[in-house]
């Protein structure tokens, strides 16, 4: 068979029926500039275009055996490069979307997250003017117990007060507290739901 003259449905039959790699490398000889530019026509992305133009061309190949052989070769290539076009098309408008949708919902989280942080810094000053407003004493118990870390039983010995006095200071400053961050505490639940 001489490749160059056949016609488009000779060679498709050779390389569908007789798997002839010769005659689908003049098929893709022939059709991979025209199918470039109909993909490069919808596309106007060189890169793009020979991309879809050689999928189609290897899906050709691929499909060899279950392919029904067209009567107009040139025809079903050209609709099967637009149809690879509007598929790729499709999947970008997809990923676009869904792109869309992820950065909406990263700003509503961002914005959340703002919101929390604000609240924390506010939570924060109340606490450091609730801890302010105990008694220098009481004050650095509780510091020592809730940011030292330490037993009560340690804090007596370096204050040299009784483990009761410092149960007793460290249940009036949460008593302290329990006043005084219940409307923070209201406003970051209102955040949260």
């Amino acid at each position: 068979m001489n490749y160059h003259s056949a016609s488009d449905r000779e060679l498709l039959e050779s390389c569908c029926l007789y798997e002839d790699l010769k005659a689908y490398n003049e098929l893709v000889a022939r059709y991979s500039p025209k199918l470039y530019a109909v993909c490069k026509y919808y596309l106007n992305d060189t890169f793009l275009a020979e991309e879809i133009a050689l999928d189609v061309l290897f899906w050709l190949w691929k499909k060899r055996r279950q392919l029904e052989i067209p009567l107009n070769v040139s025809a079903y290539l050209h609709r099967a490069a637009r149809n690879a076009v509007i598929s790729h098309m499709r999947k970008q408008s997809q990923n676009i979307v869904s792109t869309i949708e992820k950065y909406a919902e990263d700003a509503v989280i961002e914005k959340q997250m703002a919101d929390f942080a604000i609240i924390c810094r506010e939570g924060e000053d109340q606490y450091k003017q609730l801890l302010a407003e105990l008694s220098p004493q009481r004050k650095e118990v509780f510091v020592l117990s809730r940011e030292g870390g330490f037993s009560y039983k340690e804090i007596a010995q370096k204050t040299n007060l009784s483990v009761n006095t410092i149960e007793n200071y460290i249940s009036s400053a949460l008593k302290h507290f329990r006043k005084g961050i219940v409307p923070i505490v209201i406003l970051l639940l209102n955040q949260l739901v």
